[in-house]
This record gives C-alpha cells, structure tokens and sequence, in this order.
C-alpha cells in the first residue's frame, strides 16, 4: 500500500517540472553548461596540483618514474611549475566566472517559473468554484502562496544549481582518482554507497512530514489573520489571554512538526560525515604505506586529497538534495491540490451567449444543497418582470443569499432551473451572465487602492468624468472631496482606512458605474446613517428605473416602496405582494413589521 500512495507524491515534483519549469528550459540549459564547466574546472585545478606534487618531488630529488606525465613535459621543474600554477589560477577564474553564471540563470528560471506557478494557483482559485474559495481557510491558501513557493523555490534552486554540478564534479573527481590510482579509489566506491540507503529512507520521511508541517503552516496563518481582524471584539471581550493560548498552541504545533523535519534533514549530514572521514581515513593510511612500497608519489596522495576535497562537498549537497527536493514535493503536491480540484461550477463547452438583456428573472422549483448538506431552498418559485424592483425578505437562513448566489451562479442549482430572460442560466457563458448584474453586498468589498481605482472597478476603462458621476450618484462625492487626497486617497486594506457607511457608499458608486440591466442589493444601505440611506435610496431609485432590482433586505423601511415583496422561509416563498398588502395578510411579513416597530 505504501507504494501506491508514494507515486502519485513522487509525481507532484516531475509535473511541476515539466509544468512550469520546462518552458523556461533555456535558463537552466545555460545554468547547466556553466554548471558543467564549473566542475570540470574544479576537477582541472586539482589535477594540476597534483601535478604539482609530481614536479615539487622532482625537485627535491626523489625518485620518480621515468615514464610518468611530469617527465614527459620536457620542461624544467620550477618552469613547470609556474606553468601548472598558473593552470590554476587560470582554472580557479573560469570555475568563479561559471558559477556565477550558473547561480545567475537557475535563479531566473526558478523565479520565473515561481511566477507562473503562483498566477496558476490564483487563476485556478479565481476562475474555480466559488464554494472552494468560500470554504476554505483563507490562511490556507496564503501558506500554499507563500510558504509552499519558498520549499519549492528552496528545492528548485538545490536541485538546479548543486545536481549537474554535482554529478559532474564527483565522476569527473572519481575518473581522475581512477586514473591516478585504482586502489585508493576502491576504497571511496565501496564506502560512500553504503551511506545512501539510510539518505533516501530520511527523504522520504522528510516528505511526509513537510506536508503535514505546511498544512499546520495554513491553519496559523489563518489564525493570525482571524485574530488580527477581530482585534476590536478580543479587546471588547477581554480575550487576550484567550487569542494568545490559542495562538501559542499552533506555534507549539507547528515547531515540534518542523523540528521532526528539520531532525530527519539533520540526520543527513552526520551520516555522510562519518562515511567520508573513514574514507579518508583509510585512503590516507593506504596512501602512506603506497608511498612508503615506491608505489605512488607525493603528487598522487595531494592530488587524490584535492579530489576527494572537491567531491566530498558535492558528495554531501548531493546526499541532502534528496531530504531538500521531498519537502519541495510535498509543496508541488498542494500546488496540484489547487490547480486539479474539482470544478463543479463551470461552462458547457456549447454554453450560448447571452446576449441583449432585458432582465426578466425565474425561478423554477429550485432546490439548493451546499457543499456541506445544508439544504437552504426547498422547491423555489417566482418570476421577476424586467425593470421590477423586487424585495426579499426573511429570517435569517431563509435563503435570500443563496437567491443571489445562483444568479450570479456563484453555484448551479441541486435541481430545478434558474432563468435570465428565458433562458437557463446554467446553459449560459457564466461571465457573461455576472456581466448583466450589479452586486452591492452588505461586507463592502473594497481593495488596497485608490478610492476612483475602486470604484473604477465597476468598469474597467470608464474614464474620470464617469467613476465622479458615479460616485454623485451614490451620494459619496461630498466625504471624498473632504478626503486627504481625494480620489486619489489610498483606502487600506478591505478600505480599513475609510468608515463603514464610507465603504458602502464607494461599494454602491461601484455598482451604479457597472451600469448593469439587473441591480442586487444585498443589505445595501445597512451601513448607512438615517439621512444617507435616505439620499442614497433616492439615487438607488433614480438609478433602479428601467432596470431589474433585486433587494435583500431586515430593515422594511427599505423595502416599502419595492413593486413587489417576497417573504421567504424555510427556503421557498410563503408569500408575494406589495407592503400595504402584506401588512393586511397579517402573516410573516406583518409579524416582522410589528416586530422591527416594537
């Protein structure tokens, strides 16, 4: 079983790189030819050193074979040896000049391939279900964003810059030890495989628990996010004490899960360090008695020192690139999670287009269940006529939300059909239909911008003169004239730098600019004071003529003068008519009334 549930992880990092990395294949080509020629050129100083070695015991009068490279040079010894020095000085600059290049253009590849990571997981999110993204913890996907791209980042530029050069760097190493002597070479064969069986089984662990470890990352970024937000209400409760245990216990959790990765990435190291130093331990005693039998030179063990110099740092790299590329698996693995969920929410490869809308609305027995079970409409029906201002009204979970949601189709009905001028709003092109309708909902959504950027929103392209009208309309150009800067002032995040009933007016401006055929007006005005719900009312119902209106609404003073009522409950309507005529049934709509006037 473990190995059927390995595969699909081991596949996340090869997707991501054949997703999002191979198309910028050029950098890392470029990085790995300045990768091979950095190792050769490391490779090239320590041959010459010992070559070196070789010419210093010519020098000194020890005997050397005839028959060996130094004697074939032909040149004498301290000339040859300014030569080989120089070698290596040449080398030591084209190794620095190459690594330089190499660091340069895998780094440029990882980042633009992060790019596109990034803007995938949020078209994916944007354009996916909206149940997705109203469901899940928003700190969860700020971790996949954030904390999830710097373990891929980590394992992309390890696995970039220290792979090639690495490889390259360790059988270049091993070729020349060959070449230089076999049997001293035997002795690193043998003792540096025995070390990554226990390497690859701590990999793996790593893997396994990194992901567990970035999913507890996402639940404390959201904690942290929730705890900030709600700073008024844990200072107003007196929750401090409450806000920090619960905080310090996810910090609690989240570093005992890294210290386990961190323990197993620890454990890489020492394993490795053991089995280099009884390799080198045992070369050295074996090059001393070689040397001692004639049987080697002072330029053979320094060289082969050199050697195993070079290769044993790669060797190393190598040897915790594994634990380093499974915890950039385990991010690649919820980089996936987001880009193949499941779209339940999406346009028919025949959707129609929508066309002139002219804002006639049915429902026809709609059902409705949330991805949770809930089941919030029962069998739904009514008709809206185009250019009827229609208000919805209810207790609380009696669906009104949910009306809006399937019209905007955030989601598509359980059963039964919603239709936009006829036609089922399922079978339409999904942008096209949220393109025919206007939303202002009671949470102002206003974003880190200017104030003219954000009601700008409404309409991309309108011009100064247009968002300015709109926001006389909404009754908002006195206060963003008394503003800092104006339009030009910078609102904050979720426009924290504005008031509540300042942020409904620009949310409405927004709207009014959108200049859509069908209005929804969830809690509008609910934000507003009693003299600028009454202007913006005035502009809602200038603005509303000749043009469908759907309005939710708790407070009836809003709704009275709507053409028709309907009163939900239980998810259906229970009933339908204008407020003098409700008033008169003395059913729901009467008991709310009397309710909201005692």
């Amino acid at each position: 079983m473990a190995s059927d549930t390995s595969e699909p992880e081991k596949a996340g990092l090869t997707r991501l790189f054949r997703k999002f990395f191979a198309p910028h294949l050029r950098w890392f080509l470029g990085g790995t030819l300045a990768a091979v020629l950095t190792s050769l050129a490391g490779v090239s100083q320590m041959v010459l050193v010992k070559f070196v070695g070789d010419a210093l015991q010519s020098l000194i009068g020890a005997e050397i074979d005839p028959e060996s490279l130094i004697c074939r040079f032909g040149v004498p010894g301290i000339t040859l040896i300014i030569f080989l020095t120089v070698g290596i000085v040449v080398a030591s600059i084209v190794r620095s000049i190459s690594l330089y290049g190499m660091t340069l253009l895998n780094n440029t590849g990882v980042q633009r391939s992060l790019v596109d990571v990034q803007d995938a997981q949020f078209a994916s999110l944007t354009h996916g279900d909206f149940a997705r993204l109203n469901a899940a913890a928003s700190g969860d996907f700020v971790s996949r964003f954030i904390n999830d791209t710097n373990a891929m980042r980590d394992a992309g530029l390890r696995v970039a810059n220290n792979l090639t050069k690495g490889i390259v760097s360790v059988v270049g190493a091993f070729i020349s030890m060959l070449l230089i002597d076999w049997q001293l070479t035997l002795i690193l064969i043998i003792a540096y495989p025995i070390a990554f069986g226990p390497v690859i089984a701590l990999g793996n662990s790593v893997r396994k628990r990194a992901k567990t470890a970035q999913k507890q990352v996402g639940e404390i970024t959201s904690l942290l996010s929730e705890g900030f937000q709600s700073g008024r209400v844990v200072k107003a409760y007196g929750l401090e004490d409450y806000q920090t245990g619960r905080m310090g216990r996810g910090f609690s959790e989240r570093a005992r899960l890294y210290l386990k990765v961190l323990a197993d990435k620890a454990a890489v190291d020492p394993i490795l360090e053991v089995t280099g130093g009884i390799a080198i331990a045992g070369v050295l005693a074996f090059s001393a008695w070689r040397i001692a039998q004639g049987d080697s030179t002072l330029g053979d063990f320094i060289g082969f020192l050199g050697l195993i110099g070079l290769a044993a740092p790669e060797i190393r790299a190598l040897g915790t690139l594994n634990a380093v590329a499974q915890e950039g698996g385990a991010a690649a693995d919820r980089v996936f999670e987001v880009l193949e969920a499941e779209t339940r929410v999406e346009d028919a490869p025949d959707a129609a287009p929508l066309g002139e809308v002219k804002g006639a609305i049915s429902f026809e027995d709609v059902q409705f269940a949330y991805p949770d079970g809930s089941l919030a409409l029962k069998g739904l029906s009514f008709d809206v006529q185009p250019g009827e201002t229609v208000a919805i009204v209810g207790p609380s979970g009696a669906g009104k939300s949910t009306i809006f949601n399937l019209l905007l189709r955030l989601y598509d009905p359980t059963s039964g059909a919603v239709k936009l001028d006829g036609k089922t709003v399922s079978g339409l092109r999904g942008a096209d239909v949220r393109g025919a309708m206007a939303l202002v909902a009671q949470d102002a959504a206003l974003f880190d911008d200017t104030v003219a950027n954000n009601i700008g929103l409404g309409r991309l392209g309108a011009d100064r003169s247009e968002i300015e009208a709109a926001a006389r309309h909404a009754n908002a150009a006195d206060f963003i004239a008394n503003l800092s800067d104006g339009y030009e002032t910078q609102v904050g995040e979720f426009g924290r730098n504005l008031s509540g009933g300042q942020r409904q007016r620009i949310a409405l401006a927004r709207a009014i600019l959108r200049d859509a055929p069908i209005l929804l007006l969830d809690e509008a005005t609910s934000a507003l004071d009693a003299e600028s719900e009454a202007r913006v009312q005035a502009a809602l119902s200038d603005f509303s003529e000749d043009r469908t209106t759907l309005v939710i609404a708790h407070r009836l003073s809003t709704v009275r003068n709507a053409d028709r009522i309907l009163v939900l409950e239980d998810g259906r309507v229970v009933e339908n008519g204008r407020h003098d005529e409700l008033i008169t049934l003395g059913g729901v709509y009467a008991r709310l009334a009397e309710l909201q006037l005692s």
